[in-house]
This record gives C-alpha cells, structure tokens and sequence, in this order.
C-alpha cells in the first residue's frame, strides 16, 4: 500500500521571555485564539521546562492553537507537529531599566520603586551566577537537550552564544523589542500560510518605559545614573547578550530586506522545511 503522509498538527509556541515584550503577545494570541491559547508553566517560579514536556503539554491538549511560557527553553518542539516559535530579544543594557521596574516597583504594588536603579543591579550582582540582568537571554536560549533543563557543565561561554545564535538561524522569524512593528511584519511573513487567521496588532502591554528615545540615548541615560564603574561591570556581564543581540539584528535586517524586496515569498512548504 502506498504510504500516506501524516499531516502535521500546526501550532505557535511562544517563548515569553522576561521583560521582552511577551505581555503584548500573549495579548495577540489570547485576542485571536481565546479558549485556544493557553499559558503553561510551573508552580515554581524559577522551574524550566524542557522541549520533552511542552511536547507532552501540547498533545494533551489538541484543542489548543497557541502556549506561551516563562519557563520553556529551547530546541524546537518535535513529534507529530509543525510548531512556530515565537521569541523575542531586547538589547540587553535597555532591558534592565524595565526588570527593575517590574520587580522593584510593579511586583511589589508600590507607586515608586523601592530603591535606586544602583541599589537594584547590586543587590541582583550579589549572585554571582546568571540572573535576570546578566546574560538571560543567552542562558536561556542555549540550550540543546531536547528532555533536560540543565545545562551541561562543560558548557563555555562561547559555545553557549554558540548554541544561541544557532537557534536564532534556524527560525522562520523573530522579534526585536525595539523594532516591534517590523517584527510583527515578518512574523506576519513567517505565519500567513500556517496560520492565515492571526492577526498580529501592536499592542502596548505591561509597557513600564514610555521612552522613544534610541537605545543609545537611553544607554547614555543608564551610564550617567549608575556611574562609570557599575556600567562597565552590567556591560562586561552582559557580554554573551550584547554580541547574541548585535548578531541578531544583523540577520533581522537582511529578513526584512528580503520580504520588502519585489522577489516572491516563500511558498508554503518552506515554513515547514526550516522546522523540521
């Protein structure tokens, strides 16, 4: 008997990464999925899940169109799917103004922050791993073991950026924060033949910096409030970050160029070529 080809389940899995835009997203995906959008993460705030359990997620639950999480690190989902990933990077000097926001004034409910933007990068500098404005996004995108969370040991750091920008090849899209709107036009590019029925409007939420400054004006600002030395210390910190984002912008550019060029689009196949 001939073979049949399976036709794969299609879904966006959303990696909402802390403080890059993931609020706005999740607003997107709720607005036009409903019931069929779902969050996922665990109870413990500080838990990671792995490809294996979101896979697992997902095929317990084939009414859903859409999962975002916290928690989940990479690669790719597999199995009986043709999954679209969603991930965003922010520059990661602009980023700390926000997670400082967020967990020093927000979180807590207050009407100002409750210390100095100073007081709030030393006290995160007290741990010495990685943490939320140290590197994240590198430490959180590096990983390449599809069932565990835990990163192997022998892991430098130039194989961990490595890994990173492998993933960022690998996507049909993805998003910068600063450039919101051309993100949202490329992955309108990346999901119109999968998912003909999303509709991707820029929303502005859990926005906590109402600032159109550019990103050097807002580093300069950052360099002046917390003096040279602090700023040097963030910088060399964020080192894996600051080149992941510099090499990702370079490759969004050239996306952007391609889509707004008059050479014809991707034909359907190729979403799910680039996945697979």
């Amino acid at each position: 008997m001939p073979d049949v080809k399976k036709e794969l389940r299609t879904i966006i899995v959303h990696y909402h990464l802390f403080k890059n835009g993931g609020s706005s997203i999740e607003k997107m995906l709720k607005a036009c999925y409903g019931d069929q959008w779902e969050t996922y993460d665990k109870d413990d705030p500080g838990a990671r899940i792995s490809a294996l359990e979101m896979q697992t997620f997902i095929e317990s639950r084939p009414e859903l169109k859409a999962v975002s999480s916290h928690q989940l690190v990479p690669p790719n989902i597999e199995g009986d799917l043709c999954v679209m990933p969603i991930i965003f990077l922010r520059h990661p000097l602009v980023r700390i103004r926000s997670a400082y926001l967020f967990e020093w004034q927000k979180q807590l409910s207050l009407d100002a922050p409750k210390g100095s933007l100073t007081e709030y990068i030393r006290e995160k500098f007290k741990n010495r791993s990685v943490n939320v404005i140290s590197n994240f996004q590198v430490s959180r995108l590096c990983n390449q073991n599809y069932d565990d969370v835990r990163l192997d040991r022998n892991l430098n750091s130039e194989q961990m950026l490595h890994n990173s920008k492998l993933l960022i090849d690998g996507l049909p899209a993805f998003g910068l924060v600063e450039r919101f709107s051309d993100s949202l036009q490329l992955l309108r590019t990346a999901t119109s033949h999968q998912f003909p029925e999303l509709e991707l409007t820029e929303y502005r939420e859990n926005v906590l910096q109402f600032d159109d400054n550019s990103i050097d004006s807002r580093i300069a600002q950052l360099k002046e409030e917390i003096g040279l030395d602090l700023f040097d210390e963030i910088t060399a910190r964020n080192s894996l970050d600051l080149q992941l984002h510099s090499y990702a912008e370079g490759r969004f550019n050239r996306m952007l160029e391609e889509i707004e060029s008059d050479e014809p689009q991707a034909d359907p196949g190729f979403f799910s070529s680039l996945l697979r």
